[in-house]
Order: structure tokens, then C-alpha cells, then sequence
């Protein structure tokens, strides 16, 4: 009974010391408001992640239909998450010793962002900010407000004109293939990034965009208005029975992207080129970027309805296999399929189960290459974050990633045989968007800028020039047709 005294005023101690440090920690806290090195700290000391990295995880385009993580967990999840330290360390010597005024905020959470994702070695696990995102959005829901033409940079960075739409306002107005965009409305654009110029070209419905354009074989400069629209991008560009190539028997289809119409479009044109008769039909996959897994399935669907269509493989070695659908438009119809080193991610799929099925001739060449799967991250500030968590092999069990799909029929766009110069290179996605990759932008309206010469401006469109001759094509309908007598009792 006597320790009871001494060990009741111990404990009354004790707690008297643990409040006095509260409220003197407390009060410490407040007075950090004010102190960008302490805000910093006490920012990285805070329970929650940074800005930008909490949302919930959702699969989208060419990722799985399910099994996404969230963000935050893996921002503050295993060894790495005290490795930071020293990013806030660097972070807060920034703030208290650089001289001149610092960037916004955003810009440097995207930019930390973007720097941890290139000691990953993975071009296709990559952050887009807000800005980005919107711009690679419409390549997939179809529509937008634009000029309607597809764009990509050279090798100066300089903004060309990969091809006009057909019918859309660019190709009305005169805007051809191969035109190198050096001012919009007056300003020049070469000091400007991808984003900020595509954001000056596109513009509401009924607005006029100035182009100044320089174009080979032209002197000086073109200077070229165009009036925006709301443009609809088509997943099917082309329909038509080859009656120019010699082949009135053979329909032909372009098919440019995988996205939510696309499959209906597919559909409908299939059902077109039937009622005109046609025997066999030729898909022009070439410079499909690709979009979404379940439009690449559907599209297989419309050619087999048994069998695996493509596999998953993750981290772990697991795979699990897509099957193709029933109900096909054209399970009968003999089919030849064209590809390129443009032909990447769900064209590859197509053209890998086409070739492992034995129920199409691929003609052209050894495609891109893109072959993983990544689940889309919609962010809490409108920015996005893919992240490679599986790779797709073919029915078969091959890779595609790196490798491709080769074609049974090797041929270039002018009649040669595709050589070491030719060669798809995985690996270009990295260095820019002249390129191809899955679902990364490059898509209508899309491209970066560069420096070009000042020249004379105000001269009128000229006459586009000759067209050269697809021989992949023609090899195309030669192999079709072939496929026709097969067929034929």
C-alpha cells in the first residue's frame, strides 16, 4: 500500500509531460503557415499521398476489365515510400535556395511524377497531365471540334500533316498530306510543345483556324483558312468494292482505330460489301494505332467465332486467354489482312489471331510491335496514369511486345522487300509521337512543332501531287483473288 502514493504521482507526471509536448508541438505546427521549407516538410510528414496520386484506379483502354489498384496504395506502399526522404529533402533546398521565381506546383508534382516513371524502362507506363488527356481523349470517344486531319512531327520536331480527313474541313479547305504547319493564326509555333499547339489549332464549331503551311515542291509559304466543325472521327475510312485495282469481287475496308463505334461500323460495312457482291474483302489495318481490348475481340468476332483470340500474360507468368465471340458477319468470307510498322497494339491482336487461325493472309510488314497492357489511372486532377501491368501474346503463345506480328506476304508500300532499314523499332515510342504506340495521342489533331525558315505568305493551295502506287495493295487483291478460286467449287 505504500508504492500506491508513489506510483500515482509517477503516472500523474507522465501525463502532464505528454500534454505539455502535445500542445507545445501543436502550437509549433501553426507557426510553420508561411515557411515554404517547413510547409514542405510538414507536407511529406502528412498521412495523405501528393497531390495527384489518390484517385481510384480504373481499367480504359487496352487494359483488362478488371483488377486495377489504387494510386495511393502504391504511392505509400513497401521500402520505396521512405526513399522519399531525400526527393523532399532535394525538394525543400529548391525552395529555400533557388534563385528566381519556381514553377507552379502542378508542374512539379508532374514533373517528379514523369521522372519516376523513366527509371521504370517502360515507354507505355506514362503520366498525362490534365491538358494531355483531354486532347487523347477524342481519338477513342469519336468526336471533337477541329479541323479533321491526323498529324505527326519530322524529324526537326516540326508539325506535319500525316493526312486530311476525307470530307472534313482541313481536306476541304485545301490542307494536303505532307504539309509542315509553321504558324497558326499568325503565331509562330515553334517555341511551342506538342500540346499547346495542337490546343491552338482545334477551336469551337464554326470559328476559323490560319494555317501557314509549307509544302514540298511549293516556294514560300501557304496560307490556308479553315473553318472548324465538329468532326467525326470514323473508325471505318474507307469502303469499297477494288474495281480500280482490277478486283470488282473484293471489298475493301480501312478500319483506323479500335473504338466504342467501331465494332457497329465494321458491322454495317461488312453487310454493305456483301449486298454489292463482294467474294472476299481486304482489311487495311496499316497505321492503326490500336484502342480498346474488347473492340479488338469483337473485330476478331467478326471472322472466327471459336478459339482464343489473344492472351494475357502478368507479372507472375499467369495467362489467361480472351475467346472470340459468336454471331460473326463474315465467318466465310476469305480474307486478306494488311499490316505495316504503323499497325500496333489491337491491330496486332487482330493480325496475330487472323495468322494463328490460319483464316487470313497477312500482307505488308512486320508490324510495331506494342504488345502490353496497361490499366488507365484516372487521376483526381483530370491527369492520367497507364501502368504496364500484363503482356498480350498470341492464340499461339507468342509475344508481340518488341517483336510484332510478321506477315505471310512481306512487302513494302512501294513494291520492295522489307530490309534492316525497314525494321519496326519498339522502342521509338520513347523518343516521341512520330511513331506509333497504342493509344498515345498521336491521333487527330496531334503532333509537336519545330523551328522552320520565314518565308512569302499569302500564296494560294496548289494542286496535290501524284499519287504513288500501293503495291501492297495490289500484292492485297492478288492474294484475295487467289483465295476466291480456292473457294470455288
Amino acid at each position: 500500500m505504500q508504492e500506491l502514493p508513489r506510483l500515482l504521482a509517477t503516472f500523474m507526471l507522465a501525463a502532464f509531460a505528454m500534454t505539455a509536448s502535445y500542445g507545445l508541438g501543436f502550437v509549433t505546427g501553426l507557426r510553420v503557415e508561411g515557411v515554404p521549407a517547413l510547409e514542405g516538410l510538414r507536407a511529406a510528414m502528412a498521412p495523405a499521398p501528393p497531390p495527384g496520386l489518390g484517385a481510384q484506379a480504373s481499367a480504359g483502354p487496352d487494359g483488362p476489365a478488371a483488377g486495377g489498384t489504387t494510386a495511393s496504395a502504391a504511392a505509400g506502399r513497401g521500402p520505396a515510400a521512405g526513399g522519399f526522404d531525400v526527393f523532399w529533402e532535394a525538394l525543400r533546398t529548391i525552395q529555400d535556395d533557388q534563385a528566381g521565381a519556381l514553377p507552379e506546383a502542378d508542374s512539379i508534382t508532374y514533373g517528379a511524377i514523369r521522372g519516376s516513371l523513366k527509371a521504370l524502362d517502360d515507354p507505355y507506363t506514362a503520366f498525362y497531365d490534365p491538358v494531355v488527356t483531354e486532347i487523347n481523349r477524342p481519338s477513342l470517344d469519336s468526336q471533337f471540334d477541329g479541323i479533321g486531319a491526323y498529324v505527326t512531327s519530322n524529324e526537326r520536331g516540326q508539325l506535319v500533316i500525316q493526312t486530311p480527313m476525307r470530307g472534313q474541313p482541313a481536306e476541304k479547305a485545301g490542307i494536303e498530306a505532307g504539309d509542315i504547319v509553321i504558324r497558326v493564326d499568325g503565331e509562330d509555333i515553334s517555341d511551342l510543345d506538342l500540346n499547346q499547339a495542337v490546343l491552338k489549332i482545334r477551336g469551337p464549331k464554326g470559328t476559323t483556324v490560319v494555317l501557314t503551311v509549307l509544302r514540298d515542291g511549293v516556294d514560300g509559304e501557304l496560307t490556308i483558312p479553315v473553318v472548324r466543325d465538329k468532326i467525326d472521327v470514323p473508325s471505318v475510312n474507307d469502303v469499297r468494292l477494288l474495281e480500280a485495282e482490277g478486283a470488282p469481287e473484293v471489298g475493301y475496308i480501312q478500319l483506323t482505330t479500335f473504338a466504342e463505334d467501331t465494332t457497329a461500323e465494321l458491322i454495317e460495312a461488312l453487310d454493305e460489301l456483301r449486298g454489292k457482291g463482294a467474294k472476299a474483302l481486304v482489311l487495311d489495318l496499316r497505321n492503326n494505332p490500336g484502342g480498346y481490348l474488347n473492340t479488338a475481340i469483337e473485330v476478331t468476332s467478326q471472322f472466327i467465332d471459336t478459339g482464343i483470340v489473344v492472351q494475357q500474360e502478368d507479372k507472375a507468368g499467369s495467362r489467361r486467354a480472351e475467346g472470340a465471340r459468336k454471331g460473326g458477319h463474315a465467318l466465310d468470307l476469305p480474307l486478306v489482312v494488311l499490316v505495316n510498322k504503323g499497325s500496333a497494339s489491337a491491330s496486332e491482336i487482330v493480325a496475330g489471331a487472323m495468322r494463328d487461325h490460319e483464316r487470313a493472309v497477312l500482307v505488308g510488314e512486320t508490324t510495331f510491335g506494342k504488345g502490353s497492357v496497361q490499366n488507365v489511372h484516372e487521376l483526381s486532377d483530370g491527369s492520367q496514369l497507364r501502368v504496364t501491368v500484363a503482356a498480350w501474346l498470341t492464340p499461339d503463345g507468342s509475344h508481340i511486345n518488341k517483336v510484332g506480328i510478321e506477315p505471310n506476304v512481306a512487302i513494302t508500300f512501294d513494291g520492295g522487300v522489307p530490309g534492316e532499314d525497314d525494321a519496326t523499332d519498339p522502342d521509338a515510342a520513347a523518343r516521341g509521337e512520330a511513331t506509333p504506340t497504342a493509344d498515345a495521342g498521336a491521333g487527330a489533331d496531334a503532333g509537336s512543332a519545330g523551328d522552320t525558315a520565314p518565308g512569302d505568305a499569302g500564296a494560294s493551295p496548289t494542286e496535290a501531287p501524284a499519287e504513288r502506287t500501293d503495291h501492297q495493295l495490289l500484292r492485297a487483291v492478288e492474294e484475295a483473288r487467289k483465295l476466291v478460286e480456292k473457294a470455288t467449287p
